[in-house]
């Protein structure tokens, strides 16, 4: 276990109850942090992904850290935009006073297409969320993070699509590849404050994002879902789909004072699936 007491962690796209940001929000508390936990909290018409929460998911995963004896707080946060990054980030400080752990997990795959048929918006949101989202998160939090001197920690959630890129996932993957590298280019920049930057790319995370993606999967190559989930499997040497938890596990470990000489690091979490 690892002790968190006293820290304040911020994690974006945390509004699912079975996604990868409440799985973190969640093992972070159980550490002894408390946690903020945003998402953009839009419904599916207006950016249908699988991904996002509504408020009231939101909200119940808050309560659920409170209810372990930490401190929560839900934020509405759309990770695009600047000026809804200040306030946020001028919220924690007047809440909590510090920021100790970023965990920049909000992501999206608009519209994934072969390059012939995707669409410019797509491909434009799609970067936007995951690479811009990600820098947002960086730059505006960073300040508070290091008012305090006690160093910190960034971390954020890439995919083995960055270095394992699948057809008609070119936005995505290149949007996540961004990630990793400026996860690499900011380590350099903030080390030595004794802040860390590293990445985690998890692979097949059952997650509801992941359901939608096989979803469609299926319905492009005329296959069921538990087809194509079975398909998943079977390159994963572990033989397992992954779960937010196990995300979170390498999350808790990446935030505490046992990880303070890693930095500039990106993580596969794939259960070996890019070994096959």
């Amino acid at each position: 276990m690892y002790d968190l007491t006293g820290k304040v962690a911020f994690i974006t796209g945390a509004g699912r109850e079975n996604g990868i940001g409440a799985a973190i929000a969640l093992r972070l508390a159980e550490e002894g942090a408390d946690v903020v936990v945003t998402d953009i909290c839009a419904s599916p018409t207006e950016l249908p992904h699988g991904g996002n929460a509504a408020w009231e998911e939101l909200t119940a995963v808050s309560q659920t850290i409170a209810a372990t004896g930490v401190k929560s707080t839900p934020i509405r946060l759309d990770v695009t935009k600047a000026a809804e990054w200040e306030t946020a980030v001028a919220q924690v400080k007047e809440e909590y006073g510090r920021l100790d752990i970023l965990v920049n997990n909000a992501g999206a795959a608009i519209g994934p297409a072969p390059i012939l048929h995707m669409a410019e918006k797509a491909w434009r949101k799609t970067l936007e969320i995951n690479a811009t989202g990600t820098f947002l998160g960086c730059k505006y939090a960073l300040p508070l993070m290091l008012a305090g001197e006690r160093g910190g920690r960034i971390i954020n959630i890439a995919s083995i699509a960055a270095e394992r890129p699948r057809p008609f996932m070119s936005a995505y993957a290149g949007s996540k590849a961004a990630v990793v590298a400026l996860t690499r280019s900011l380590a350099q920049e903030v080390g030595e404050f004794d802040v860390t930057v590293n990445a985690i790319l998890p692979g097949d995370i059952d997650t509801s994002m992941k359901q939608w993606g096989m979803m469609l999967e299926g319905v492009v190559t005329g296959r069921t879902q538990d087809d194509v989930a079975d398909a998943l499997v079977q390159r994963i040497p572990a033989g397992r789909l992954g779960v937010p938890a196990d995300v979170a596990c390498l999350a808790a470990f990446l935030a505490s004072d046992q990880a303070n000489f890693i930095t500039g690091q990106a993580y596969n979490l794939t259960g070996g699936r890019e070994l096959s």
